[in-house]
């Protein structure tokens, strides 16, 4: 089902996006949106879409499923990983520019991170489960996500986006500022 653009921008003209690549603050500042401004969200949770999408519309959404062999998943080439992440992106709705923020964290903060953190446990355990070398597995599908994290800063910043890099020196309460003047609030 295709939604009028003009129509679906007024139903979001309350909407802030915050994207970008792994590792990046994207669910800290959601956290801080959540808990100092009283904003809701909605999840990034793509199997719950399943139901409401055609697979003939949108094909990214329908992956991964129950009956995929998981090794070969994580273990497909980056190139094609990091186009799966951009047709996700593409088949969710439209946000203006001036609603969206693009986070951004250096290679080796999302190889040291991504797999590990609590929020990732149950990729890692899936990666431990299913794929036939973990820690192979584990650096390949690194490469993915720093291709991923690169090529949307570069895309965001092409289409005139705010990015803010997240570094190691750099607080949460200094990103949520950064954010918030972004945002105007």
């Amino acid at each position: 089902m295709k939604i009028n653009n003009n129509y679906l921008k007024e139903q979001l003209k309350h909407v802030y996006w915050l994207n970008g690549g792994p590792c990046a603050g994207k669910t800290t500042m959601t956290k801080k949106f959540v808990e100092e401004l009283g904003f809701q969200t909605l999840g990034d949770d793509l199997l719950k879409y399943r139901p409401f999408s055609s697979p003939i519309e949108y094909p990214a959404l329908q992956f991964p499923n129950p009956s995929l062999d998981w090794n070969k998943w994580f273990n497909k080439p980056v190139d094609e990983h990091c186009q799966w992440l951009f047709q996700v992106v593409e088949e969710i709705p439209f946000i203006p520019e001036k609603r969206m923020i693009c986070f951004y964290t250096s290679d080796a903060e999302i190889e040291r991170l991504y797999y590990f953190r609590e929020d990732h446990k149950m990729i890692l355990d899936c990666i431990n489960a299913y794929t036939l070398n973990p820690e192979e597995t584990i650096k390949h599908s690194n490469k993915s996500m720093i291709k991923f994290s690169n090529e949307i800063k570069s895309a965001c910043t092409k289409l005139g986006i705010k990015t803010i890099e997240r570094t190691l020196n750099m607080s949460v309460e200094e990103q949520f500022r950064l954010v918030r003047e972004h945002f105007k609030m």
